[in-house]
């Protein structure tokens, strides 16, 4: 079995670490710098998170860890089903829209546009917007804009604070999961996990 979890450079690097270190631990001796590695029948390859859905479903590997966010995220903008089972709660973030108090929002900035798109769908108040998609870090960016507002990931909310957004609305929340093709696929500690389904602000699409 292939599988794909998160990298040293990802958010979710130590909290997979901690809950299967055992099961991906780097062999002694091995690279610091290597992203793949060999265990018994399985093979273990490291990449970004938001990488993740997309190799599994294209079946480059058999099985990904990574957050839910980013599976969400993923099956909106592509339209391809995954199977998504939940991890114990490690590190709980929420997707957020977020802006400051009494602005006129024309512009969104998100790394999560078709979550976006299905979430502002789903508003009765439904108003025409421009989606800006941007990889993180856009605290700056909403602030700066006059008009501006984001979705965006959001774990403490010291970011928005310190930036001046006022303004924050959950739409999911997310942790780890493991997703895959098929519901036969299993991997150690990974069988008896409760199923995922999208949210339900996205039943209409």
């Amino acid at each position: 079995m292939i599988i794909a979890a998160p990298g040293p450079s990802s958010r979710l690097f130590e909290p997979v670490a901690d809950m299967f270190g055992h099961l991906l631990a780097a062999p002694q001796g091995s690279h610091p710098r290597s992203l793949w590695q060999r265990s018994g029948t399985d093979v273990l390859v490291r990449c970004r998170g938001f990488d993740i859905p997309e190799l599994v479903a294209s079946g480059a590997v058999d099985l990904g860890i990574t957050g839910y966010d980013v599976c969400v995220e993923f099956c909106l903008a592509t339209g391809e089903p995954l199977i998504m089972r939940a991890l114990p709660a490690a590190r709980t973030s929420f997707v957020t829209y977020c802006t400051v108090a009494g602005r006129d929002v024309e512009t969104i900035y998100t790394e999560y546009p078709a979550i976006t798109e299905a979430w502002l769908s789903a508003r009765a108040d439904q108003r025409p917007v421009r989606i800006v998609r941007l990889h993180g870090s856009t605290e700056g960016v909403i602030r700066a804009d006059d008009h501006g507002a984001g979705v965006l990931l959001v774990t403490s909310g010291e970011t928005l604070a310190a930036n001046g957004l006022d303004i924050d609305v959950p739409l999911l929340a997310t942790d780890m999961c493991v997703v895959t093709r098929s519901q036969s696929v299993r991997w150690p500690g990974t069988g008896d996990l409760t199923a995922l389904t999208l949210p339900s602000f996205t039943s209409g699409r």
